[in-house]
């Protein structure tokens, strides 16, 4: 009898551990993207979407429920990296901000400077998520550029992501 109650307990711990991820709110940015018919996301042509972002600042709280305050248009989208796409499960992103026209529109992100060229990094093989943003940071305090960087939650055609850097 114990043994089937210690199978049982172990086999609840197995589900919670899988279970899957309800993703409502963060404390970091939250970026929302959806294709045009859900299309899929190639590596190249870059495809039309709709990109919003929340942020209600430092400090608080963001909810997929709230308006796309940070930035809310249409942008390019296409897989980006060449091993990582063959390699991990959690694909990168490059990306270009468009007016209505499809023409580049250089818009300001999160704070970080007016730009149309951005990627979203997927720190899949850094398990700390934070390698390439620190390196960066520290770069950027002694250098004349290294890329600036923030970190958001994404989610792609109404799918959860994870966390990914926004990047120069």
């Amino acid at each position: 009898m114990k043994k089937l109650i210690l199978f049982l307990l172990l086999g609840l711990i197995q589900l919670q551990l899988f279970a899957q991820v309800s993703f409502s709110s963060s404390n970091l940015p939250i970026v929302i993207i959806n294709t045009e018919n859900n299309a899929w996301i190639p590596d190249e042509p870059k495809v039309t979407a709709d990109m919003g972002i929340i942020f209600n600042g430092a400090g608080e709280r963001n909810f997929l429920t709230d308006v796309s305050n940070d930035y809310n248009g249409k942008i390019g989208i296409e897989l980006r990296g060449s091993t990582s796409q063959s390699i991990f499960p959690k694909k990168g992103y490059g990306l270009e901000t468009r007016d209505e026209a499809g023409e580049n529109n250089n818009v300001e992100l999160l704070g970080m400077p007016s730009e149309n060229d951005w990627i979203l990094h997927n720190p899949y093989s850094d398990k700390s998520l934070i390698r390439n943003a620190l390196t960066y940071k520290i770069a950027n305090s002694f250098m004349d550029w290294a890329p600036r960087t923030r970190f958001v939650e994404l989610k792609i055609n109404g799918e959860y992501q994870g966390v990914y850097v926004l990047m120069e």
